[in-house]
């Protein structure tokens, strides 16, 4: 479990945000499927407790909607950025950023992995 989580965020997910932030189009469509993605999660959590959690498989897809939804959102953090700051330079460093970004959950997973431990 521990190998799939560290693949989807240092893999999956800078490739994924490199491949939203190529398409050109609204940014609505990916705000809605944020949101509903985010709204997915919280009615797949609804049930389950807080400190024991009983389906595996609820949990991984709650957890796996909430990060695709956090791609989502530094895709369109990326574009707006990029709207502010047209130059090269600084679409260049957006997109590298913004791609480092999708990195974040994976070592707030690690700071809570060291916490109980």
């Amino acid at each position: 479990m521990l190998i799939l989580l560290f693949i989807m965020a240092f893999v999956i997910g800078p490739a994924l945000f490199f491949a939203l932030d190529r398409v050109v189009g609204k940014h609505w469509p990916l705000a809605l499927v944020a949101s509903v993605l985010v709204l997915a999660s919280f009615v797949l959590r609804s049930e389950a407790s807080l400190a024991f959690s009983t389906d595996v498989t609820r949990t991984f897809l709650s957890v796996l909607f909430i990060w695709l939804a956090w791609v989502l959102v530094m895709v369109l953090a990326a574009r707006a950025v990029r709207q502010a700051l047209p130059s090269l330079r600084a679409r260049r460093f957006v997109r590298v950023a913004g791609a480092m970004g999708t990195t974040v959950p994976w070592f707030g997973f690690a700071a809570a992995q060291m916490i109980v431990r």
